[in-house]
């Protein structure tokens, strides 16, 4: 069964699409991360394109996310166990500075809750006949991020919070412009996390992360219609934090790739893969010691030129190291 406002939202973006070519549109990446409980308290910073904010202009982002994260294994040393719903809410601001310089801050909410999605990803495991992976075995809309090692408990979360995240600041250099439109773009884009969430909560880490990535976008016209393949990849380094401090890593390495299409006036469609190396170590479940991947498709539709949302929605292509299923909603604006 297919949510009603989701058959509501299809309607009116059909609606008000109407056949042809919007000039010079940028089709961005979604701005999403790893939902899963114990990767997304880091600094894994959200996918970006090579394009940079123009020198005086400003671009906002209110980016809404919800992940259903069901998973988990044992063995002799070890037990863990992923039920639950992560909610992430985030303020993100670019500016651009001098020529070719841009500077930009992320304020996140993190929640953790039961959830309300537990039925619908049932149903739809139904329709798909994929299976329910034991979900049919669990109580409905519970939380319980949970992680035992050596008889030692040292993740035990059930009780529902929302709190600060940890806030991130950002530096993008641009390296290449091929034009102010359409074209090829080149940026070095870094950032540092700070450690401003509660890490008991898992609404942050209790580390420092410092990251940077090469970004890039090829945005061309075919015809009628707009293409732009994106791609980015880096290394993100983190001190000592306060969640499994003693398996965490101190690098990981990340990227990204995509493309999106713009087949009508106000619609964009994308798809895009993001994966990450594993966080932690001293550990033989797929959770902490496994790379990640997933995958997002969706789209933005393009209510004006400096008025866009987008839509999209992942799933974790290396079983069991993203969340199940995310929802990813993001309404942006330039000034």
């Amino acid at each position: 069964m297919i949510p009603r406002p989701f058959l509501l939202l299809v309607f009116v973006c059909s609606t008000l699409a109407q056949p042809g070519l919007l000039a010079a549109a940028e089709i961005s990446p979604f701005y999403t991360r790893n939902l899963q409980p114990t990767v997304q308290i880091f600094g894994l910073p959200p996918t970006e394109g090579g394009r940079i904010t123009p020198q005086g202009r400003t671009s906002a982002r209110l980016v809404l996310e919800a992940a259903n994260n069901f998973s988990g294994d044992r063995n002799a040393r070890e037990r863990l166990e992923f039920d639950g719903e992560t909610y992430r809410f985030t303020l993100s601001a670019r500016r651009g500075l001098a020529p070719g310089w841009e500077a930009g801050l992320d304020l996140p909410l993190v929640g953790h809750q039961g959830g309300i999605f537990d039925s619908f990803i049932e149903n739809w495991h139904d329709l798909l006949g994929t299976g329910e992976g034991g979900r049919q075995h669990r109580a409905q809309n519970r939380l319980f991020y949970f992680y035992q090692k050596e008889a030692q408990t040292e993740i035990n979360l059930q009780n529902s919070s929302l709190g600060l995240g940890d806030v991130s600041v950002f530096l993008a250099r641009e390296l290449f412009a091929e034009s102010l439109s359409l074209g090829r773009f080149f940026a070095l884009r870094g950032g540092v996390k700070l450690p401003t969430g509660n890490a008991d909560h898992l609404h942050g880490s209790g580390s420092l992360d410092a990251h940077w990535r090469l970004a890039f976008s090829d945005a061309r016209s075919l015809e009628r219609f707009h293409m732009t393949l994106f791609a980015s990849g880096g290394m993100l380094w983190m001190s000592r934090g306060e969640v499994l401090p003693a398996q965490q890593r101190n690098l990981v390495w990340f990227g990204s790739t995509g493309l999106g299409w713009q087949p009508l006036q106000r619609l964009a469609l994308k798809v895009q893969i993001d994966g990450h190396s594993a966080f932690f170590k001293s550990s033989d479940l797929r959770e902490l010691k496994t790379a990640s991947a997933q995958l997002v498709v969706g789209g933005s539709f393009y209510f004006s030129e400096h008025w866009i949302l987008d839509l999209g929605v992942s799933e974790d292509i290396v079983v069991d190291t993203a969340p199940d299923v995310a929802l990813h909603l993001a309404l942006s604006r330039r000034f």
